[in-house]
């Protein structure tokens, strides 16, 4: 319905394909509305998504242009840590069934 108001086509598809569509879709509809860090914990695409940071080494060459070259400047692992966040002590003090999160 919101698709064909905004006179774009529907989405087809099934299983991951669909998926991914949906993803993709999510992430330029919701672009700088903070929601994409939730996002790729919550679907657990992190290592997929947020790569090795990389940089630029930049040479000035004799005559006068500049040679661009990729280079990692940081190495990331993700720990399964990072898929959650620390349940509040106060929060696990008011319910014994509660245990913290991993790596918390």
């Amino acid at each position: 319905m919101i698709r064909d108001r905004a006179g774009m086509p529907a989405i087809t598809g099934a299983g991951d394909d669909l998926r991914d569509k949906i993803r993709h879709e999510r992430r330029i509809e919701l672009a700088f509305e903070g929601q994409r860090y939730y996002d790729v914990r919550r679907w657990k695409i992190l290592e997929d998504t947020m790569g090795d940071a990389i940089g630029v080494n930049i040479v000035k060459n004799e005559d006068g242009t500049f040679s661009y070259t990729r280079k990692v400047i940081q190495e990331r692992i993700y720990t399964e840590k990072v898929y959650w966040q620390p349940i509040p002590l106060s929060e696990i003090e008011k319910n014994s069934n509660l245990t913290q999160n991993p790596g918390y």
